[in-house]
């Protein structure tokens, strides 16, 4: 009898866990969209875009320290099994989007071709990374590490490309096309909410799959 009772407070603990992280993510959404449609991450003229990097930092810092306070906001991610962790990724193949702003000459090759093709094959890989974790293929362990690396390796230098090709004091790769479309809506809604979300699903399928470093 016991046992039954555990087992119920643990289902209803995920189940409230999970509640809360979607809470957390819609109000995250449609802050962004909000902030978004108001133009408030495309910045001054010729400077820094702050409110841009501020959207894409404030998400990962509250991440952190809430894995310090125990997860009381993204706990939910946390509970959900690692297949499950990577198969939400899917939701990269949104960087087509990249692939088509530049083809409409909205966006420079040098950003949206490494940002755009890099997302698609992230995202168009988890379901497969997913199951062959959820079946347990031999394998399966190294090939979480090695989707997880590239998918922020991948992050990483589209945040790199999207900087210096920006029409900013440190945007020194820039040319005549910029990314400045980027910092408005609906686009913006991939480095404010997008990015960050895929860095934090990284990093919680990291730390589930790495071993840890007190064995």
């Amino acid at each position: 009898m016991e046992s039954v009772t555990t087992s119920e407070n643990e289902v209803g603990g995920r189940a409230t866990a999970l509640a809360t992280t979607l809470s957390v993510l819609v109000a995250w959404f449609l802050v962004a969209v909000w902030l978004g449609l108001r133009g408030a991450f495309a910045g001054p003229a010729g400077g820094l875009p702050i409110g841009l990097a501020l959207a894409l930092v404030v998400p990962l810092a509250v991440f952190a320290l809430d894995s310090r306070l125990g997860g009381p906001l993204f706990d939910g991610l946390r509970r959900l099994d690692l297949a499950s962790l990577i198969a939400l990724q899917t939701f990269r193949v949104i960087g087509v989007v990249f692939i088509v702003a530049w083809m409409a000459g909205g966006l420079p090759a040098a950003f949206a071709l490494p940002a755009g093709l890099g997302d698609i094959a992230i995202g168009g890989a988890a379901p497969f990374v997913a199951a062959a974790v959820a079946a347990r293929r031999p394998g399966h362990r190294a090939l979480t590490i090695g989707w997880n690396v590239l998918g922020l390796a991948d992050l990483v230098n589209a945040l790199f490309q999207g900087v210096t090709h920006s029409p900013s004091p440190v945007g020194f790769l820039a040319g005549s096309i910029t990314t400045q479309a980027v910092t408005r809506y609906p686009m913006s809604l991939i480095p404010t909410f997008g990015v960050p979300l895929a860095l934090i699903l990284h990093a919680v399928a990291l730390r589930r799959t790495l071993p840890s470093p007190r064995h």
